[in-house]
């Protein structure tokens, strides 16, 4: 089968897959396109009015708004690119490597190369769909601060297409020649022992802000050394650096420039699509063979140690021992999700991306104590750190405890017939998402609340309220999770882009700014004259409630459901 038909027959197939999934959504779930709309716009009026701001804030700033605006606009393509590359190396493992379709696709009579360059188009709508979305009010608010003409948003529409080409180019060809040793037990140790080590290095390399260099900030010359952790996005090398320089140039007026960095996006893009397409492509068969043949081989040792009894004891099965005498049923279940999670590297290269930022934020926070004499601005710095965390938790539970229960897949009526039971299931996986959310983010709290010199009375405060938004955040995603299953997917990336994974991160966003806003009253009545009708415990009191509410009533609901699914 030639390439041109079999690229319109997969797309012919996917587009009449895509209709049939929104005839059944709109039959079972009719408020989703009411929900998403909702969310889309709103997303888009606060997206644009926060950007609006701050850009208009700092490109009136005296002496260095200008300089500082541009260096912002190089560090936000800068995260861009790495995140998409770490996202198409992600998406890419399981679209490639994970997924049923692709074995299918492959005991066909079609080029093997012809699958890869299906898949990576796949890999790379999936990974970068997100970024138009999110980046959309950051463009519109920048050109309106610019003044910049109507052709500027098609000029950056233009440029983002070979822009996002050029991660998934590099996440693609990572993931196809790592892969052949990504399943050996070696690999994640070393990989491990490297994010403690990058970690390491960021704690005793990276140097705060501080008081002496802020005093001097009034100096221009000064800039470049109070940022000089950002030098790094302005490398002539990045293809992020391309970007920034062309969308400078064109809101400047200076086209020919402009249209110099736009070609030069292009050409690489261009060159490495043929590379891969071509050389790439050619080399996935083999990687594809032979990460299956580790994985036999994996699975073939653990049988021979078994049927010799000579297997170690793993550190998962020392870790749930304590478990045990309490329920066995429960610590079985706990010690099957950890292998789980750890045997799929695209699960847990995402969990240590997300740890990895989560310790670059607290790193950071020691750039901001220097200036903290204002009580004010200790309030408000304060609970926007509780603010961030919280949010940070519930990209957390969306991602990694909405699915757990669909991932149970066809094996569900296993546990249905088991004495545990499909309640005390959802009970355990909530347990477990709650311990661990919590042992993370409270620790986090407690950190950066040290860190940014706050009284021990305040750091008992912020730890109680994060651990109480990690058990109201699990018992959410646990509870939507077995009230919108998909039991048809094994994905979770595509489990959370369903219906009820939406549903659950907009009323987690929703929860977590109810219950800042509550929390933060007492404080904001203190340092500012402010009117609220409510007390200051009654205030706590509905926060308090707010939350149990949040916690049990999916729950509640879905452990009636699964009741039923028992009968």
């Amino acid at each position: 089968m030639t390439s041109p038909r079999f690229f319109r027959l997969l797309v012919w197939v996917h587009w009449r897959s895509f209709l049939a999934r929104m005839r059944g959504l709109r039959r079972e779930a009719p408020l989703l396109p009411v929900v998403l709309g909702v969310f889309v716009l709103c997303y888009l009026a606060v997206g644009y009015w926060l950007f609006h701001s701050g850009l208009n804030y700092l490109h009136h700033f005296p002496l260095v708004g200008s300089l500082l605006s541009q260096r912002i606009l190089y560090l936000i393509f800068g995260f861009f690119f790495v995140m998409l590359v770490f996202s198409n190396l992600i998406i890419g493992y399981s679209t490639l490597f994970k997924s049923r379709e692709t074995t299918w696709l492959l005991s066909l009579p079609v080029a093997h190369r012809n699958i890869y360059r299906w898949k990576f188009l796949e890999a790379l709508v999936v990974s970068s769909w997100a970024l138009v979305f999110l980046s959309t009010p950051l463009m519109l608010a920048y050109g309106r601060v610019h003044e910049v003409p109507a052709a500027f948003y098609a000029q950056i529409a233009a440029a983002y297409l070979p822009f996002v080409v050029l991660p998934a180019l590099a996440g693609s060809w990572i993931i196809v020649l790592l892969v052949r040793v990504l399943a050996r037990r070696w690999v994640k140790r070393t990989v491990l022992l490297l994010a403690v080590a990058l970690v390491l290095l960021l704690v005793f390399g990276i140097k705060p802000v501080t008081a002496a260099d802020a005093a001097a900030q009034q100096d221009v010359l000064s800039f470049d050394q109070l940022l000089r952790h950002t030098r790094v996005s302005l490398n002539p090398f990045l293809p992020s650096a391309w970007l920034a320089q062309a969308v400078l140039s064109w809101s400047e007026g200076i086209g020919r420039q402009g249209a110099f960095f736009f070609l030069l996006l292009l050409s690489h893009a261009l060159m490495g699509l043929l590379v891969g397409f071509e050389w790439v492509g050619r080399l996935f068969y083999g990687s594809w063979s032979m990460a299956l043949s580790s994985r036999a081989e994996r699975f073939q040792r653990e049988a021979e140690a078994k049927r010799t009894l000579e297997r170690r004891r793993s550190l998962l099965e020392w870790a749930t021992d304590w478990l045990r005498p309490l329920s066995p049923p429960a610590a079985a279940l706990v010690l099957k999700d950890a292998r789980l999670f750890w045997r799929d590297p695209a699960q847990w290269i995402q969990f240590m991306i997300f740890f990895g930022l989560l310790c670059i934020y607290v790193l950071n926070l020691r750039n901001v104590t220097f200036n903290f004499q204002n009580p004010f601005w200790e309030t408000m710095i304060s609970h926007l750190n509780l603010a961030a965390s919280a949010l940070t938790l519930s990209t957390l539970t969306t991602r990694f405890v909405f699915p757990q229960f669909s991932l149970e897949g066809r094996r569900l009526w296993i546990l249905g017939l088991a004495p545990f039971g499909l309640r005390k299931v959802l009970l355990q996986k909530f347990w477990m998402s709650c311990l661990g959310s919590m042992a993370i983010t409270v620790s986090l709290m407690i950190v950066s609340s040290v860190m940014l010199h706050l009284p021990w009375s305040q750091v008992a405060f912020f730890a109680a309220a994060i651990g109480l938004m990690s058990a109201s955040l699990s018992g959410l995603a646990v509870g939507l999770g077995a009230l919108f299953p998909n039991f048809k997917e094994d994905n979770p990336s595509k489990i959370v882009s369903g219906f009820g994974g939406t549903l659950c991160l907009v009323v987690s966003f929703s929860y977590i700014a109810a219950f800042v806003a509550l929390t933060a009253v007492p404080d904001i009545r203190r340092v500012a004259p402010q009117s609220v009708a409510l007390s200051d415990g009654a205030t706590l009191s509905v926060a308090v409630v707010l939350s149990l509410g949040v916690l049990l009533f999916p729950l509640l609901t879905a452990m009636r459901r699964v009741k039923n699914l028992e009968i």
